[in-house]
């Protein structure tokens, strides 16, 4: 397991993170990986921090530890529907976190009634790369970053661990990296498709004192971490996403 390092990363304009809708985050078999970029998506970039709006969302290359990372293109069909093919150098350091992101005008996640969504990704099916499946959720003007962990290969959140917690039956480990970083991790599974009730996890967050009452959201994304590919294209693709909110 590596450690995740954490640095400012570049966003264009979030994470809390959530438990499963129904009987929890649904498991299923892991979906193909790519075999390579599509001939014709509506759109693909090699740029560093290529960006393409489609209604609300930005799928967006991110490429924010520039002077580690390495070729990445980033291509969609949509916001529901998109990928990257990626070359990492071996190391542990996260490169990369091509995302699917919904920027919002900084309500107060107590305002809030609904925020949750679904995901079906898949990560490469080699044995050598390190990399998570994660939303991120930046709050109170990019200034605290909450994560949830769906899907994991080789990686470790930030900091240490200082809860245990169930929502909807799915077991997650809290860490807590300084005073503006927690992560949830999904203990002991790897989920390429599920429901993520994000506000639940705020809202828990908030009544357990980690978080203000006043806390306000500016960001929600959904993407990888991706730390290593042994130096070899590999690919990641996200099938189906979508994000609800509601005041």
């Amino acid at each position: 397991m590596h450690l995740r390092v954490t640095a400012l990363r570049r966003r264009v304009a979030a994470l809390t993170v959530a438990a499963v809708a129904g009987p929890g985050l649904a498991i299923c078999a892991a979906l193909p990986a790519h075999a390579s970029i599509p001939s014709h998506p509506a759109w693909e970039s090699s740029g560093a921090f290529g960006i393409w709006t489609t209604g609300k969302f930005d799928i967006y290359n991110n490429e924010w530890n520039t002077s580690e990372a390495g070729p990445q293109t980033i291509w969609a069909y949509s916001h529901r529907h998109w990928g990257v093919e990626s070359t990492q150098t071996d190391t542990t350091s996260v490169k990369t976190y091509p995302s699917v992101q919904q920027n919002y005008n900084n309500p107060r996640v107590t305002s809030l009634s609904q925020l949750h969504s679904t995901f079906q990704q898949s990560m490469p099916s080699a044995k050598d790369f390190d990399a998570e499946a994660a939303y991120d959720l930046w709050l109170n003007k990019f200034s605290i970053e909450v994560m949830m962990w769906v899907d994991n290969h080789g990686q470790r959140p930030a900091g240490h661990v200082i809860r245990h917690v169930t929502f909807y039956g799915q077991k997650f480990s809290l860490w807590q990296a300084g005073n503006n970083l927690y992560s949830f991790k999904l203990i002991g599974k790897h989920e390429t498709k599920g429901t993520v009730h994000l506000l639940t996890m705020l809202d828990w967050l908030i009544k357990q004192h980690y978080l203000s009452s006043t806390v306000t959201l500016r960001q929600v994304n959904f993407g990888w971490e991706i730390c290593s590919t042994d130096g070899k294209p590999m690919d990641f693709t996200v099938t189906n996403y979508s994000l609800a909110t509601k005041r």
